[in-house]
């Protein structure tokens, strides 16, 4: 990733603020890492992240939120951590921090996707790690609140945004273990643009799956989708298949007649199946 440095000589003004809200709460009291993290969530609500990219920083968030920090800022106003953002799209980043707060206000409207969920999920686990709401606000005492985020807020999403349930996925199995867990990446036919991550139960599963990376085969687990859509977010693989004889038309008719407790949950599974196959 390239950075461009800004060589202007004229102090940007404030386009919006980031404050941290708890009781006794002081700026020089944040953990250096936990501001970057915050910052870097509110980047990718502006930049989505590419697959790679974001399983990387999100193998990374637990052990920056929970690690004891070294630095600590000095030299900003007591009372509440509060920090000013200047935006290269102040009209843009204002748009998107507003409807990203109407999104938590009113979650049941909203068709959430991996690039605004994934932001709110990290700045919850902060706001959750540090004992504080995070603010996104107008610059000034009085300035407007576009979006207020708690610890508690992407649990509440989640329970809005997904359907959870055993069943069986086929797909291409692209990556296998990782730096600090057990897991695996698998393109889907229904979702070749977006890698899907997923949990591994045991070190011996990734070791059979290792000796089928690059092939196509049929895991099972725990599956979570999106509701609106139907798109799978993520898996917790307990088992799989390496792939057998027949067209991939075939596998899906047969995870269909596997069933599974998710397909209680699907209005039209039978619909479901036929989008699957493109028809």
């Amino acid at each position: 990733m390239d950075y461009i440095i800004s060589t202007t000589r004229s102090r940007p003004k404030a386009d919006f603020e980031i404050r941290l809200v708890a009781q006794g709460m002081r700026p020089w009291g944040v953990p250096m890492r936990a501001l970057a993290r915050a910052l870097n969530a509110v980047q990718r609500l502006m930049e989505p992240m590419d697959d790679e990219e974001l399983q990387d920083q999100q193998e990374q968030t637990e052990k920056v939120l929970t690690a004891a920090s070294p630095l600590h800022l000095i030299g900003v106003v007591s009372g509440s951590a509060r920090y000013k953002v200047s935006a290269n799209d102040p009209e843009g980043t204002v748009k998107t921090l507003t409807e990203a707060g109407r999104a938590l206000e009113n979650p049941d409207s909203e068709d959430w996707s991996v690039d605004l969920l994934s932001p709110i999920e990290e700045l919850s686990n902060i706001a959750k790690s540090l004992g504080c709401a995070i603010e996104f606000k107008q610059p000034g005492k009085d300035g407007e609140i576009f979006a207020t985020i708690e610890s508690n807020s992407y649990a509440m999403l989640a329970r809005t945004a997904f359907v959870t349930g055993e069943s069986s996925v086929y797909g291409y199995l692209e990556r296998v273990g990782g730096a600090t867990d057990q897991r695996c990446g698998l393109r889907l036919p229904t979702q070749l643009n977006k890698m899907i991550y997923c949990t591994v139960q045991t070190e011996e599963l990734v070791r059979r799956l290792g000796q089928h990376i690059y092939e196509n085969v049929l895991v099972s687990g725990i599956v979570t989708w999106f509701r609106k859509g139907w798109r799978v977010k993520h898996i917790r693989v307990t088992d799989f298949e390496p792939s057998k004889s027949g067209s991939i038309l075939e596998t899906l008719d047969r995870i269909y007649e596997a069933g599974g407790k998710a397909w209680d949950d699907i209005d039209d599974p039978e619909a479901l199946i036929a989008e699957m196959r493109g028809k």
